[in-house]
């Protein structure tokens, strides 16, 4: 470039600065060009088969000296394919005496089939001494005999207790619902409750029938400021739920509550009326289980009605074929809600929202600083389910080299437990985009099963590939 004769030789180095500099900035820009696109994300209405919540079937056991191993075969777990099954162990053979060594082999058979059961299902546990209401007789005499069974179940249990998800009433009271029974004043219902908690592993959720029994185990009306969630301290509080087998059956759902309220009561273990047992479990059941079976009842049962109840219940288990009039009354009704469900019939609704149904709003990322950029990613998740994980699951980012196939790995600490029925949140994390080979990477979201690796599916109507999901592209 030639210089014009008039220019001053004086401005010649500054101008070479500025231009040094701006070629520079201009090589630094080139070298940190990264581009991004993110996908777009909506609502499917697909049933999501994910563990811990959903439809159940019961599935009941006689635990017997006749018992001959051959007999079992595969106790119907070859052929069940819901990721919950509530079995109920019938101890009603061993009502005078400690079970027996082939009783407890039985028992071992039972839960080893279910630990390996193709659809990887998870046990609701019910161990009873009655199926025909009848609990008064069938029982055992003392409660210490019902303790030694509890001692003597234990092992069992805990060698198989990761699939077991919920240990359900404190095996008394007819069809173990904890009602009719010589041992459901408060003294022997806090000694069962509290023994169960002592021999069985704390990963095992437990839970009693009323929320009244919930508060005179912990003589309290109210839950603490800060609830001993999540299995934090291994407390009684922190794992104890609900189970509740009379659902919109009556305004006291079948003698669930009473019609005493708050202000007149004179000890937590009143049953409050309706309203305010709803409101109590609304807040509870964000931290442990709730569910059970639903009772038909011509109000009650109305499809708005029972979704109202059953999100602010938190329910994430339901009997598939108990009551089986609701579940036609709700098949023969068109949810009309302002969401991706609209002219969905009800009973594919209420399967499609029991317990958690994470779902992602939105994804972006930007770019921060200029010579050494940092890349942040932020998701927003939603819960559209009734419920919330209960049970901690690992959230990740893959970025994916697509021609290499190799991967990069980015922890991404989400806490879904945390992310309750009907929240949105965002979520934040730096992507390494610095450390990465040039080339064209895809981003992708994944969560799973702590317990066993499985991948928890999203509601949207993006699909899981075997990395998780995709979320957006990368170019470098």
């Amino acid at each position: 470039m030639k210089l014009p004769d008039n220019f001053p030789l004086r401005l010649l180095i500054p101008v070479c600065v500025l231009l040094g500099i701006f070629l520079f900035f201009l090589l630094i820009a080139g070298s940190n060009r990264i581009t991004f696109s993110t996908e777009s994300f909506s609502e499917s209405t697909e049933i999501l088969s994910n563990p811990y919540q959903g439809f159940y079937h019961m599935i009941g056991y006689t635990l017997s000296d006749d018992y001959n191993p051959t007999d079992g075969a595969s106790y119907q777990t070859d052929s069940y394919t819901d990721s919950l099954a509530l079995v109920e162990i019938n101890l009603k053979n061993y009502r005078t005496t400690a079970i027996s060594e082939t009783g407890l082999t039985q028992l071992d058979d039972i839960l080893t089939s279910w630990s390996q059961s193709p659809a990887n299902t998870r046990l609701i546990l019910r161990f009873l001494y009655d199926w025909d209401g009848l609990a008064l007789v069938t029982e055992p005499e003392s409660l210490e005999l019902i303790l030694t069974h509890m001692d003597q179940i234990r092992t069992l249990v805990n060698r198989h207790c990761d699939s077991i998800y919920i240990m359900q009433g404190i095996f008394v009271g007819n069809w173990g619902e904890m009602h009719h029974s010589h041992f459901m004043d408060d003294t022997s219902v806090k000694t069962l409750i509290q023994h169960l908690h002592d021999v069985i592993d704390p990963s095992i959720y437990l839970s009693v029938r009323t929320p009244a029994q919930w508060r005179m185990i912990h003589d309290r009306y109210d839950l603490p400021a800060k609830f001993p969630a999540f299995e934090t301290d291994d407390s009684l509080m922190g794992r104890l739920g609900l189970f509740n087998d009379g659902m919109l059956g009556s305004e006291s759902d079948l003698g669930t509550y009473g019609d005493t309220e708050r202000r007149n009561a004179s000890s937590p273990s009143y049953k409050g009326t309706r309203k305010e047992e709803l409101a109590f479990q609304n807040k509870l059941c964000q931290y442990v289980p709730n569910g059970g079976e639903v009772i038909y009842n011509n109000n009650l049962s109305d499809l708005e009605t029972s979704v109202s109840a059953l999100q602010t219940m938190h329910v994430s288990y339901l009997n598939a074929d108990y009551d089986g009039r609701v579940m036609e009354k709700w098949r023969n009704t068109t949810w009309t809600g302002n969401d991706a469900f609209n002219g969905c019939d009800g009973y594919s609704y209420m399967q499609a929202h029991l317990g958690y149904r994470y779902l992602i709003r939105s994804c972006k990322i930007k770019k921060i600083g200029f010579i050494k950029p940092d890349f942040t990613l932020t998701l927003t998740l939603q819960n559209n389910g009734f419920a919330n994980t209960l049970k901690p699951f690992q959230t990740t980012i893959l970025l994916k080299n697509t021609e290499t196939g190799t991967g990069t790995i980015v922890p991404f600490d989400v806490h879904l437990q945390k992310l309750g029925s009907g929240q949105k949140k965002s979520y934040t994390v730096q992507l390494p985009v610095q450390e990465l080979e040039r080339g064209s990477y895809q981003i992708y979201f994944s969560v799973k099963d702590e317990t066993n690796g499985q991948m928890i599916l999203l509601g949207n109507t993006n699909k899981a590939a075997d990395a998780g999901y995709l979320i957006g592209q990368l170019e470098k």
